[in-house]
């Protein structure tokens, strides 16, 4: 049997155990066996390896399992995708039509940028934004909007990265202008990219946030230059406020300005 062969038959075997678990709750080990049909000894050894990558943990009653805090990690990110998803696309809707150009939602993924969702335009259509598709996060307004709004931890890594691989590659943009315009685009709460993807084309992005405050996703416009930059305050409100809204639908309530309850206070 090839190796394949067999980690297939792992895998489905694993999925037996989570199913039964997830409607059974804390079930025993002879328990497990019955309902997938697997050896008692099998059931063992395969039970000791869920364990220690944390699909299952071991159940309050002795001898019981029940299924591991990394399974609901896991649930809990599909849940927020699809809530992204949900929330994004009427605002990708709202932005298209009120730009006439073509708009994307971006989630971070390491150093690059995925397209997760996009809605063509009028127009010129961008062939390295498709669906699926990924940026460096130093390329296009979607990306460039996610790295302004990076922790500064994680900030720092991905610059490291790029420093790294600017070595190499004259493509990758130096440090210093990254930072900069990190800061600057962090500062007036937008990004833009002016044919650094596709040379005639310029774009505007935003970031969003869900209800604790992290940041997920960005939301952001293309077309051709004149359409994007011929009118930049204009734009920029319409992504700004079509990333305010998915937020908003994800449950973030921004910070209030130092000193606005105070201010509300004395207006009563």
């Amino acid at each position: 049997m090839s190796e394949n062969v067999r980690g297939l038959e792992l895998l489905s075997k694993a999925d037996g155990v989570l199913r039964a678990l997830e409607h059974g709750g804390n079930l025993s080990v002879s328990e497990l066996a019955a309902l997938t049909g697997e050896p008692l000894s099998s059931m063992y050894r395969l039970l000791s390896h869920l364990v220690s990558v944390g699909w299952v943990d071991k159940g309050a009653a002795r001898a019981t399992y029940r299924l591991g805090l990394y399974t609901l990690e896991v649930g809990g990110v599909c849940d927020d995708r699809l809530d992204l998803l949900a929330a994004a696309r009427p605002e990708l809707s709202r932005l298209r039509d009120a730009s006439g150009g073509t708009a994307f939602l971006h989630v971070p993924h390491g150093t690059e940028a995925v397209c997760v969702d996009r809605l063509a335009g009028r127009g010129v259509r961008s062939l390295k934004q498709t669906l699926g598709g990924s940026l460096p996060l130093y390329a296009g307004a979607g990306p460039r909007a996610l790295l302004a709004q990076l922790p500064p931890g994680e900030a720092a890594l991905v610059l490291d990265a790029f420093e790294q691989q600017a070595r190499t590659d004259p493509e990758v943009p130096p440090r210093s202008q990254l930072e900069h315009e990190r800061r600057r685009d962090a500062a007036r709460g937008y990004a833009v990219s002016d044919g650094d993807v596709t040379p005639g084309v310029a774009a505007m992005g935003a970031p969003i946030f869900n209800h604790r405050g992290e940041l997920v996703a960005s939301i952001s416009v293309s077309g051709l230059r004149p359409l994007v930059l011929g009118k930049e305050a204009e734009m920029s409100r319409l992504v700004i406020a079509a990333a305010e809204r998915v937020s908003a639908g994800l449950g973030f309530r921004a910070p209030e300005a130092p000193g606005a309850e105070e201010a509300s206070e004395a207006s009563r």
